[in-house]
């Protein structure tokens, strides 16, 4: 075979490929389907059209977590409308603990993100049971004073005292889809100031720039829950297009 001809082939086959993906195409697009990378903007923009709602509720957190073994994170929500869920977490991959000496006082800050290891069964107020399909825990926290009474790099205490005024900084995001309906909610949750609660967090070692080992923390109690804020964003269906008077 010449070298023309070899060209000539792989020109047509070429060509009939293209015809054959304009085709199917341009038959797909007929169907009625859509692509799913095309939707996602379509969707963002449905669930985001209108302000979100916001609820205020008050619940406790229960969180005991490790970089080396799944963890636990326990919300429930005592009045108003906020979320109930029991969630499995993954180890810690990413975390910070620094500890602080300043003007005689020993203080201590950490933060850490974490992660669900599936999806969560979840209770909404109001909404209903459902899944957490989607979901990122963010945490940080500064404490003005702790005991650690095993000596540098032990297990180190603290009770909501403790914790610098408006220095507990809890946010969960995600997505939350009603089981009724199969409608999805993105989700934003932040906890407010803490009245009750006491923690534990152990580093890895004895470092005062370190990382996480492990941590147990309760935010809140059944007697003085926190306060928390949960902004929903909800797609809405039918609303009024009105015609200035």
């Amino acid at each position: 075979m010449t070298i023309a001809r070899a060209r000539e082939g792989r020109n047509w086959g070429v060509y009939l490929s293209t015809v054959a993906l304009v085709a199917a195409l341009a038959a797909y697009s007929r169907s009625g389907n859509r692509n799913p990378l095309a939707q996602s903007p379509d969707d963002w923009k449905a669930e985001r059209q209108y302000p979100p709602l916001v609820f205020n509720s008050m619940a406790w957190l229960d969180c005991a977590i490790s970089s080396s073994a799944n963890g636990k994170q326990v919300m429930t929500t005592t009045s108003g409308q906020g979320f109930s869920f029991d969630a499995v977490m993954l180890p810690i991959k990413s975390s910070k603990l620094q500890l602080i000496s300043q003007n005689g006082q020993n203080g201590m800050k950490y933060k850490f993100d974490s992660f669900p290891n599936a999806a969560v069964k979840a209770h909404f107020t109001g909404l209903g049971d459902g899944m957490i399909t989607e979901m990122k825990s963010e945490v940080e926290v500064a404490v003005t004073r702790f005991t650690q009474p095993g000596g540098a790099g032990t297990a180190i205490h603290f009770t909501a005292a403790d914790i610098a005024a408006d220095s507990a900084y809890v946010e969960f995001t995600g997505v939350f889809v009603r089981g009724s309906d199969r409608k999805p909610f993105p989700f934003r949750v932040l906890f407010g100031k803490v009245r009750d609660g006491s923690g534990t967090v152990i580093p890895v070692d004895t470092a005062p720039d370190t990382k996480i080992m492990s941590k147990m923390v309760r935010l809140g109690s059944v007697k003085f829950p926190v306060t928390v804020t949960t902004a929903l964003y909800e797609a809405e269906d039918n609303v009024a297009k009105l015609q200035a008077p």
